[in-house]
C-alpha cells in the first residue's frame, strides 16, 4: 500500500477517474463495470487462485460496497486483501456484515492491512487486540502493518517498533494468525550501523512469529533483487504484492498492470517455495485506465504464466 506522507488514514481516498460505467444489474449479467466482458477471465480448470488488494478498488468500494465485490468475483479473484478498518468497521459495516457481504460474492480475505495509528506511533496494544477481534470474524490468516509515515522512518522508531511487533504478533499468533509486515522503498535506507531497515526488521523478529509481504513493485523501485532476499531469510515471504513498473521519457518510475513493466515476476515465482510463498494479491497504488480494466489485465496475465495461489 502506498499514499501521500501523512495522510494514509482510514477514510476512502478519492482520485481522478471515470465513475462507474455500468452499475450492479449489469455486473450480474456478466458485463465488467469498465464496460468490458469478463469471459477471458474464466478457470475452467479451477486449479489455482486469484487474490486482489481492495485497496485497488478503494474508490468503487466507497460507492457502491456491493457491486465492487460482485465485480472482483466476477473478473475472476476469489481471494481478497482487505484493508480500510477503522477500529470498528469496515466501510461503515460492522465485521460481521461485511463478512456476509464477502460471502455473498463467494470471497474469502486471507490477509488484510490494519493501518492503526494508536498501535503503529502511540504503542497501544488495545487498539491491535480491537483489530484481532475483527481479523477473527473476517476469518484472516495474516494481519499486516502496511506503512509508515515518513516522520518516524528513524533508526528509533524502527528499533521501538521492532519491539511492538513482536508483541502485537504473539496476541496475533494466540488467536490463531500471523503478523506480517509490508515493504516499501523506504525501508532500504541504512540506519547508522550501515545495514538496512529491512534488514533490521527481518533480523530483529522472530520467524516463528513474523512474516513479510513482498512488495514486487518497490523491491524493483528501490533496486533489490527478490530472490536475494528469499537466499538469506528463506520462508519469511509468505505474500507478495503484485504490481509491475513502467519507466516513463523522463526517468519517473509509473504503476502498471502485472506485465506491462519491467518487474522480473519469473525469477520470484520460480523461488517462490524458497520465499514460503502462500498468497500473492494484484495491487495497484493508481492506474492510468480504470481499476477495474487494470485487476483484469493483471488477472489474465497470471492466468497465462500460472502464477495463482494453491
Amino acid at each position: 500500500m502506498r499514499a501521500s506522507d501523512g495522510k494514509q488514514r482510514l477514510t476512502i481516498m478519492a482520485y481522478n477517474r471515470r465513475e462507474f460505467l455500468k452499475t450492479t444489474a449489469a455486473i450480474t449479467a456478466g458485463v465488467s463495470l469498465s464496460g468490458l466482458p469478463l469471459i477471458s477471465c474464466a478457470d475452467p480448470a479451477g486449479k489455482k487462485k486469484y487474490g486482489v488488494a481492495l485497496y485497488t478498488l478503494r474508490n468503487d468500494l466507497g460507492k457502491d460496497l456491493g457491486g465492487t465485490l460482485q465485480y472482483v468475483s466476477k473478473a475472476g479473484y476469489s481471494q481478497v486483501e482487505l484493508f480500510a478498518f477503522d477500529g470498528k468497521t469496515y466501510f461503515g459495516k460492522a465485521p460481521k456484515e461485511f463478512k456476509a457481504l464477502l460471502n455473498d460474492s463467494k470471497l474469502i480475505a486471507p490477509s488484510a492491512h490494519f493501518n492503526l495509528p494508536g498501535f503503529l506511533y502511540e504503542g497501544k496494544l488495545d487498539v491491535w487486540k480491537s483489530a484481532v477481534e475483527a481479523a477473527v470474524t473476517m476469518e484472516n490468516k495474516y494481519m499486516v502493518v502496511p506503512y509508515i509515515e515518513s516522520k518516524y522512518r528513524t533508526p528509533e522508531f524502527y528499533k521501538s517498533m521492532v519491539d511492538q511487533i513482536q508483541k502485537a504478533a504473539e496476541l496475533t499468533k494466540a488467536a490463531g494468525m500471523k503478523l506480517a509486515y509490508h515493504n516499501h522503498e523506504f525501508e532500504f535506507e541504512k540506519g547508522p550501523d550501515g545495514k538496512t531497515y529491512f534488514e533490521m526488521l527481518l533480523s530483529q523478529t522472530d520467524p516463528a512469529l513474523v512474516d513479510f509481504e513482498m512488495d514486487l513493485y518497490w523491491m524493483t523501485y528501490a533496486n533489490q533483487k527478490p530472490v536475494d532476499w528469499f537466499a538469506k531469510y528463506p520462508g519469511r515471504f509468505s505474500m507478495f504484492h503484485l504490481k509491475d513498473l513502467t519507466v516513463a521519457a523522463d526517468g519517473k518510475k509509473e504503476f502498471a498492470p502485472v506485465g506491462d513493466g519491467i518487474v522480473d515476476f519469473t525469477s520470484a515465482f520460480a523461488q517462490s517455495k524458497l520465499a514460503g510463498l502462500k498468497y500473492g494479491f494484484v495491487e495497484q497504488d493508481s492506474c492510468k485506465v480504470t481499476p477495474e480494466q487494470c485487476i483484469k489485465k493483471s488477472i489474465d496475465y497470471l492466468k497465462k504464466k500460472n502464477w495463482g495461489n494453491s
